[in-house]
């Protein structure tokens, strides 16, 4: 009967102080990025929720409806805490938040916080360990988020939303927390554990990181387990040390992925799969072949053709050569008969002079 009269309250205070549930509401906001427009994805509501939001529903106006408007919303300041005592987490984003029942007000959150959430880890004996659960869903949303009303910082989590006050969060900023590994992760000391047992490097160097013999294996495996992949040796490094870099607990997927990141997907390229398309990728390889092929042979005609002119000139010079031999043998045959031809020989001058020639007496070395 307490639930009733609150509900019954509720509806009073509804019709009198605003009978239309969506006056507050800014028309300016886009909510087509933000918005949650779907069919639900939780199990059953109970009877006085589902009383609630049909009741609350009803009391809009169908025009209005009509217009795409919401009757919750607010905008969500989501911050990643990697532990519950943590003062001062990193603010992330934020993103308008709606819907038209608390079921998918919850799952607009849950889609603006599913990527800030790790994994679950869980405490035995102050020993930390990953929950069996690999990727978190929507039913675990109560282990990662809880809300804070800026006003009251009042801490709230998704169960304890009502109607109620989600309507008195309309239009206002509300912090969400979203927690790395779950609420159960309470102190600093349990995430030092966490980064030291789960997330720090199998076989860390000498600074801490994983080292480089670590990447060239995992390289090599990379190469094996994808083989529909081609590239350099150091796109594969590229690609094992950012699954090495990565955390503990997400390696393994990042392993099994199908391609690598989008930022190094420039330094692969995509092999042929089927017989159709690798024959086509051959025939395309000995067209291009073919092409190159026949340019060498042109640029080895052009040389032969270069080559014979040499020959023929060489061949012209060696002729000539030959026609100077022959001439310079004819001219030395002409000299000699030349030289044969006037040779000196004794006359009636010479011999007259020959006589007149006669010793004369020294006078000078007596």
């Amino acid at each position: 009967m307490e639930e009733l009269y609150e509900y019954e309250e509720y509806l009073d205070d509804e019709e009198e102080n605003d009978p239309d549930p969506l006056a507050g509401v800014n028309t300016g906001i886009d909510t087509r990025v933000f918005s949650f427009d779907g069919e639900l994805g939780l199990g059953p509501m109970t009877d006085d929720r589902e009383e609630d939001v049909v009741s609350e529903v009803s009391s809009g106006n169908g025009e209005e409806k009509s217009l795409g408007e919401f009757v919750f919303s607010f905008t969500g300041i989501f911050c990643r805490r990697l532990y519950r005592s943590q003062q001062r987490p990193k603010e992330k984003g934020r993103a308008f938040v709606n819907g038209n029942s608390v079921d998918e007000v919850i799952e607009s959150i849950w889609a603006q916080s599913k990527d800030l959430v790790d994994r679950k880890v869980t405490f035995e004996n102050d020993v930390p360990s990953w929950a069996e659960k690999i990727e978190p869903t929507i039913e675990d949303i109560q282990e990662f988020v809880q809300l804070q009303d800026e006003v009251k910082r009042k801490l709230y989590t998704t169960s304890v939303l009502t109607p109620r006050l989600l309507r008195n969060w309309r239009n206002k900023c509300v912090k969400v927390f979203v927690y790395a590994f779950s609420t159960s992760v309470e102190t600093a000391g349990q995430y030092q554990q966490i980064s030291k047992k789960l997330l720090a490097p199998a076989n860390p160097d000498r600074a801490g990181a994983h080292s480089t013999r670590d990447d060239a294996a995992l390289a090599d495996e990379l190469r094996r387990n994808h083989c529909h992949l081609e590239g350099h040796q150091s796109s594969w490094l590229l690609w094992a040390n950012s699954i090495n870099s990565s955390p503990a607990h997400k390696q393994e997927a990042l392993k099994k992925a199908e391609s690598p990141p989008i930022e190094l997907s420039k330094y692969f390229r995509w092999s042929a799969v089927s017989e159709a398309a690798r024959l086509q990728s051959v025939h395309r390889g000995m067209v291009v072949a073919q092409t190159s092929n026949l340019a060498w042979c042109r640029e080895l005609d052009d040389l032969k053709t270069e080559v014979s002119l040499g020959i023929s000139i060489f061949q012209g010079v060696m002729r000539k050569l030959e026609a100077m031999t022959i001439r310079g043998n004819t001219e030395s045959e002409l000299f000699s008969a030349m030289e044969s031809a006037t040779r000196p020989e004794e006359t009636t001058l010479s011999h007259s002079l020959a006589d007149q020639v006669m010793d004369c007496e020294d006078i000078d070395h007596v």
